[in-house]
Formats: structure tokens, sequence, C-alpha cells
């Protein structure tokens, strides 16, 4: 653990934090990591990174980089609705909930293992957007500290997605 004593926390890498972390989403889940853990600048010091608002594809190099491996953030209850506009989907299908996923990214699209999940409800008139501010960055938050605390234990969640029971749509043009 390159000298640094285990209370010290995890040094975590944050996809987007050096961009100046304007996106609600990166800072939330940068509090969260500079409160509990560890900000780690460098993807190659760290024990592990985490993509809260990803919206192009990690290498398998680099989701490897870090000791522990990389997590990504999907706004659906994965596998459903794997794809870029998971949100969008929830809304133009009349859903009443939706969720968070955090999961360890393999090479297929949104198909990797599950680390935490949040179930969060639509509520009746309320925006694809507010619905992202109001309930989708409170709970990515909530269940990314679930997420490290069980990586920081020695003990992170890994459930296989049962993709036959999810689905993926494409992006909705506009």
């Amino acid at each position: 653990m390159s000298g640094r004593r285990s209370t010290d926390g995890l040094a975590v890498f944050v996809y987007g934090a050096s961009d100046g972390v304007t996106q609600p989403m990166i800072q939330a889940c940068l509090g969260l990591v500079e409160k509990e853990h560890r900000h780690e600048p460098d993807i190659h010091k760290a024990d592990l990174a985490i993509a809260p608002l990803l919206t192009t594809f990690l290498a398998t190099e680099e989701i490897l980089m870090p000791r522990m491996g990389t997590l990504v953030f999907h706004p659906s209850l994965l596998p459903r609705h794997r794809g870029g506009d998971a949100i969008k989907w929830a809304f133009k299908l009349g859903e009443a909930y939706s969720g968070v996923t955090w999961f360890w990214p393999d090479e297929g699209i949104d198909s990797g293992d599950i680390c935490e999940q949040e179930v969060v409800g639509i509520l009746p008139g309320e925006s694809p957007r507010e619905f992202y501010q109001r309930a989708v960055i409170p709970a990515a938050v909530r269940s990314l500290g679930r997420a490290l605390e069980g990586v920081a234990s020695g003990m992170p969640r890994r459930v296989p997605q049962q993709l036959e029971h999810g689905s993926y749509e494409p992006r909705i043009r506009k």
C-alpha cells in the first residue's frame, strides 16, 4: 500500500476532477472522496478510480491502472437502460422509478459487475433535469459512499449483471 497507513482511507482518482470540477455530479462525488478518503490526482498512484460522469469508453488498460480497479456510475438500475440516455428513456417510457448504479466496467457497454445500486422515484410532472438534480446526484453520492466503504474494507461488492433481464437503448436524438 505505498507506505500509507490503512487509516488514511483510499487514494481515489476522480475522472473529470482535473477539468475544473464544474459538473455538480463530479463536485458531489469529489466532496465525498475528500471527506472520507483522499483525492489522488495521479491515476497511477490511485488505489481506485471513479468515473461519476463518463462520456467516453475507457480502455481496459486504463480501467486496470488503479490498484483496485475503476468504478463507473450509470443513472439507471443496471442492466435496465444500458446506454447513453438512461434517464431520458425512463421518462420516455413513463416509468415511476429508476435508480443509480456504480459498476466495475468490462469490455461491454454498461455491462460489468454491479458494486452498488439505489432505487429512486420519479415525481409526477418532474423533468429529467429536475429528477437528476433532486434524486440522482444524492443517490449517486450515497451509493458511492457504500461502494468506497466496501472497497476500503477489502470486501468490494461484485454482482454479475443478468443482461438477459435488462435492456440497451440507443441515444435519443433531439
